[in-house]
């Protein structure tokens, strides 16, 4: 369970600490994401080595924080009420949730090791269907990303368009019909969260601003509608979606 303890003071304003729950030591390098009432994330960065963050809220609403790192399991806390201007000082604790790894024996060939939480999503099964891109942790650290885009590179259907370093736009081949035209920006969800819409429309944040390779623990990528779950067709535009699942 993630707690949150909020005290008002002046501005627009949302500072705070994440805590781990048992020792009370503060999480450093856990990426926290600015949720909008409707889910969607805004704003990201990630903790300083004292388990700070400062977030500048940009209009009255209700917002809510996605905490991930790992070790720990993605959280996400209650809302906040913003109905004036003030600073929140929000305190979040995390429980623990220690990574072990399961031994594998190899006898012949390679055994791939299934994670039980990636069983119950489907990502194997849909990974043996074979509609989409599938990369498993191992894949991913044998490319060595530094951001999500680099994960990205070379597969089929997907544009990767980089104007420096890590500044990079991801878009999807889905688009140009007589009905709908534009770059074309897959959704994105993180273990089952929708964390940004796809469309032609602008805004929001760039992919590698969303997630972290190196808490990912597997990645499905759809070029367009055609193989993603239908759980998550509701978060679908034609241009696709990338799914994320992070390390636990």
């Amino acid at each position: 369970m993630l707690y949150a303890l909020v005290l008002p003071a002046r501005a627009q304003t949302l500072t705070g600490v994440v805590l781990d729950s048992v020792s009370q030591a503060p999480v450093v390098g856990a990426r926290v994401l600015l949720l909008d009432s409707t889910g969607i994330a805004i704003q990201a960065l990630t903790t300083s080595f004292d388990g700070q963050f400062t977030f500048s809220i940009p209009h009255l609403g209700d917002y809510r924080l996605l905490i991930g790192r790992i070790g720990y399991p993605i959280s996400i806390s209650k809302p906040f009420l913003f109905r004036s201007g003030f600073t929140a000082h929000v305190s979040l604790r995390l429980p623990s949730n220690p990574i072990t790894l399961d031994t594998v024996t190899v006898v012949a060939r390679e055994i791939e090791r299934h994670l039980p939480y990636l069983v119950d999503a489907g990502f194997y099964k849909r990974k043996q269907e074979g509609f989409g891109h599938f990369l498993t942790r191992d894949q991913i650290d044998k490319r060595d990303p530094l951001i999500l885009s680099d994960l990205l590179q070379g597969m089929s259907g997907v544009r990767v368009a980089c104007t420096g370093a890590r500044h990079c736009t991801v878009t999807m081949r889905a688009a140009n019909t007589m009905f709908f035209r534009g770059s074309c920006n897959p959704s994105v969800v993180l273990d089952g969260v929708l964390l940004q819409p796809g469309g032609t429309g602008g805004g929001g944040l760039r992919l590698d601003d969303l997630v972290n390779p190196f808490n990912i623990e597997a990645l499905e990528v759809y070029p367009s509608p055609a193989g993603v779950p239908v759980q998550y067709s509701g978060y679908l535009s034609p241009c696709g979606a990338i799914l994320v699942w992070s390390r636990r």
